[in-house]
This record gives structure tokens, sequence and C-alpha cells, in this order.
């Protein structure tokens, strides 16, 4: 090869080379912002517009984002066109040839297209376009931030390189925001952010996050990706910090007062045998994990008497846990199991690892427990026995009033669905964030005779996207989800952070399926699927 052909081909490979860099570092600048900026972010007017101001925050991010990698790519572009006569640029287009989409695009890539392409039939189709596109009737999820987020999902997991102390940075300012919900639920009030709220109001909005629902949803994935870390990590120093994260977190979702962190919990707990009962050192570490969160609960149990003109108190889920009887006494005795663990592996200086065995059984025990709920829930539910369950029977018995009026929501979306939606809505859906739309044309009568109150969400995140974009859509979304998790758990043992990632989107998703997507806590979870995307392509 020529001097010339060397240099020419040098040139393309420092202009792509630096092209990508540019990127990458807006990127890495937009995940700093979010991961460590966003959940201590409120403004002058705290409560008041929370919702709108983080919502603006965050679509100003990616657009900004968004338009400095067009930028840059149409530098890209025009350099390509005048010196290489477009050969790069074919290159690229030729990637999304349909023969190529296999190597170019992922299953989870897949589903979100999917969701993205039927959100925008969905918008185009419905009676109120501009609500569906703005989704300013319900909580700004219409199809404007629906396109955000699938923006950002493709260019952090192209363009992001992580690294470690981005996990790091969110824990810091995400113990920030439990620090403060733990000190609201002592009604110390220590920023002032409640003045100006009505009296009978104030115990509803938490830390900076506003409602006690959105914070917990939060609040679970802070607890997911503490334990995780804390789970799988060697070094001293670190594994202390973890800890740390794991019992302030622990505190703070029970505190939040919000049933729907329950979710998270059970789904972060029943997860982590799976991968860590291979070795003595992550059963030690699980039971660790747990025995924190029961003292957790014991605490708040304690001071809940103790302290009862103080504290705001518990209901529903966290009043039953943390009222148990014996709940300090199983503390101990998890804590002292512990303790006799670290003894006999010191002792016997046994090897770390255990083999299958473990994981089998945890797996065989989870499937008797399910076994046992769904008997419970038929038996409480067709079989007319909820009495015999006590306290339970608030949770096994389906009804309008289950949930906070959760079943009611449910009911009438479903019914909507069946007999008012057209074909075309069926399909589709009624528009992104038009609940608020259905519930007040076809259901005002009933929902003001039965809670008193206006549903601009379904409080079910797919039951939400069932009926605002429709079962395409949902399904879309459902194998973007699904199939990323399945990815990162494939993948886990190649990097310990892609594990903390898999457990954050696992915990909100589970607790999506009482609770709602809102833009206050919605990104994270873009941002973990794309950074789980990302360590994925990268390895």
């Amino acid at each position: 090869m020529s001097q010339k052909g060397i240099k020419n081909t040098e040139e393309k490979g420092i202009l792509e080379q630096e092209t990508g860099k540019i990127v990458s570092k807006t990127t890495a600048i937009a995940m700093f912002l979010l991961l460590v900026i966003f959940p201590v972010f409120i403004t002058s007017q705290h409560y008041m517009n929370i919702l709108r101001m983080k919502y603006k925050f965050f679509w100003v991010m990616v657009v900004v984002l968004a338009a400095v990698s067009v930028f840059v790519g149409a530098v890209f572009l025009f350099i390509d066109m005048n010196e290489n006569k477009g050969k790069k640029t074919k290159e690229w287009l030729a990637r999304f040839k349909p023969s190529c989409w296999k190597e170019t695009f992922s299953l989870a890539d897949g589903g979100v297209l999917i969701f993205i392409v039927i959100a925008l039939i969905s918008t185009l189709t419905s009676e109120y376009l501009y609500e569906a596109f703005w989704g300013n009737e319900g909580r700004y999820s219409g199809f404007f931030l629906l396109a955000l987020y699938t923006v950002f999902y493709f260019l952090v997991s192209r363009f992001f390189c992580f690294k470690r102390w981005y996990l790091d940075g969110f824990l810091i300012s995400s113990m920030a925001a439990c620090i403060f919900g733990i000190t609201d639920y002592f009604r110390m009030d220590i920023m002032g952010f409640k003045e100006g709220i009505v009296p009978e109001m104030a115990d509803i909005f938490t830390s900076t996050f506003g409602n006690i629902n959105t914070f917990t949803a939060f609040v679970g994935m802070v607890l997911a990706v503490s334990a995780a870390l804390f789970a799988l990590e060697r070094d001293k120093k670190r594994t202390v910090w973890y800890y740390f994260c794991t019992a302030v977190s622990s505190v703070a979702l029970i505190t939040s007062q919000s049933d729907n962190g329950y979710l998270s919990v059970a789904a972060i707990f029943i997860a982590l045998p799976f991968f860590l009962f291979g070795t003595r050192t992550g059963i030690r570490r699980y039971l660790i994990i747990v025995a924190t969160f029961i003292t957790a609960a014991a605490w708040v149990g304690y001071i809940n008497v103790a302290m009862a003109d103080t504290v705001i108190g518990l209901a529903g889920i966290g009043g039953v846990v943390t009222t148990l009887p014996g709940l300090g006494i199983l503390a101990a005795v998890l804590w002292l199991a512990v303790i006799i663990w670290v003894w006999t592996d010191r002792k016997k200086k046994a090897g770390d690892q255990l083999g299958k065995a473990p994981r089998r059984i945890w797996k065989w025990l989870m499937v008797a427990v399910l076994a046992v709920v769904v008997i419970c829930f038929v038996d409480a539910n067709f079989w007319g026995h909820g009495e015999r369950y006590g306290a339970m029977q608030d949770f096994l018995v389906f009804r309008d009033s289950w949930g906070t009026n959760r079943g009611f929501v449910w009911r009438i979306a479903m019914e909507d669905y069946l007999h008012v939606f057209t074909p075309l809505q069926k399909l589709f859906g009624y528009g992104p964030d038009t609940f608020g739309i259905i519930t007040t044309s076809f259901n005002s009568q009933e929902m003001h005779e039965v809670a008193g109150q206006i549903f601009d969400s379904a409080h079910n995140a797919y039951i939400h996207y069932f009926a605002t974009i429709g079962p395409i859509g949902l399904a879309g979304y459902l194998v973007f989800l699904l199939s990323s998790l399945r990815a990162m758990a494939k993948n886990w043992k190649k990097d310990s952070c892609l594990f903390a990632l898999f457990l954050a989107v696992l915990g909100y998703s589970a607790q999506a399926l009482v609770n709602i997507d809102l833009p206050i806590v919605t990104p994270f979870l873009w941002a973990f699927l794309g950074m789980g995307a990302a360590i994925i392509r990268r390895n």
C-alpha cells in the first residue's frame, strides 16, 4: 500500500474514533447528571412542581445529548462524503439491512423498537393526539417521553463506557435521598420542603422524590444495587461501604410507608440465592443481607411504639411486617447463624464452592412457596374462605378495595378495553398516557361513588401500557424487559456491576405490578437497561 493510501486509511479510522469519543463523553456527562445529580435535584418550589421539574430535567438532558450526537454524526457524514465519497456512511447504513439485523440488534433492541413504533401508531391514531404525544393529561409519559427513553437507551447501550464509579456516585447521591426520607418519617422536615403543604397531605410526600410510592420505587433499586455489590465484593473497604448502603436503604424502604416496596424486596430476596448459593461466601452474604433487613424492620417496629407521637407510623404490609411476633428474635437468630457460619468456615478452612445442590434446593423451595400462595389465593377468592386468613385476607382477597382501590382501577381498565374500545383501539391502545381521559370519559360516576377520586393511571405499569398502547406495544415492552434481564443474568459473572443492574431492573419490574412509570424514577430503569446492554456489548 502506498504512503498516501496508508494515510487515508488512518485518517478515516481516526475520524471514526473521534466521532465515537465525542458522543461517548457526552453520554457519560448525561449519565453522571442522571445518576448523581438527578436523585437530589429539587427546585425552590419543592414538592409543588417536583414532577414537572424533574421531567424537564430529564427531557432537556436527553434532547441535548441527542442533538450533540446528531450534530457529530452530521459532521462525520459531511467529512466522509467529501473526503471518502461516503464509504464509511454506506458501511454504517448497510448494517440496517434486514439481512444484518441479527448482528446489529439484540432481542431487547427489537422489543424496544416494537414498543416505540406501536406507541407512535397509537399516538397518531388516538382521538387525543396532542395529549397522547405530550402526556399532559396524565403524568407526562406520552409519546415524547417514551421516544426520549428509547433514544437514551440506544445511545447509552452503544456509546456509554461504563466504570464502577458511576454506581458508587449513584449510591452516594441515593444515600442522601434515603437519609432525608428517614428523617421525614420522624417528621423532622430538615430541609423545609413541606412548607406550604396541607398538613393532611404532608405525610405522603418525602425525600427529594415527592409521593411515597415514587420514592419507594427508587429506594427498591438502591437496595438492589447495594445488596448485589455487597454480596459479590471482595475488597474490605468497598464491602463496608456497600453494607452501609444496604442497611440505610433497608430502613428507608421500610419507613417510606408504601407497600409496593415489598414487591421489590421479595424479588430481590428470591432472586439472590439463584446466584449466590453456589459458594459459602454467597450464602453468608445473603444471610447478612436478610438479617439486616429484618433488623431494620424490628427497629422501626420498636420506634413506632417508643416514639408513636413523633413518627408517621405504618399501615398495610409495613404495619404487618414490623409488628410480627418474635421479629427481634428472628433477627438475633439470623445474626447468630452468620456468626456460626463464619466461625465454622475459619476453623475448618472449608472450600468456598458448594456446587449446584443449594441452588436446586432453593428452586424447589420457591416452587413450593408459589404453589402455596396460588392455593391460598384460589381458596380465598374462588372457594370463599378469605376469613380464615385473618389480617392477610386484605392482601389475598381480590376486590375493588384491594391495594387502595387498585382492584377497582384494574377492573374498569379491562372492562373499558373489552366493551368500549374500538377494534383499532384494542390493537393499538387509546394513546400513550391517556388513561385519565379513558376513566373520566367512561367511568366518572363510578369513580366518584367507589373511590371519590379520579384515576389518571392504572397503578400497574403493564395494565397501563396495555390500555394506552395496546397488547402489541405491551408485548414489545415485555420482550425488551425480559430479554434484557436474561442477557444480564447470563453474563453476570463477567462483571459484578452487571449483576447489580440486573437486580435493580428486576426489583423495579416487580413493584411496577402495583405502581406506575413516572419521569421522576423511570429514567433510572432505562439507564440501567442501557448500561447493562453497554457492558454486555463491551464484553
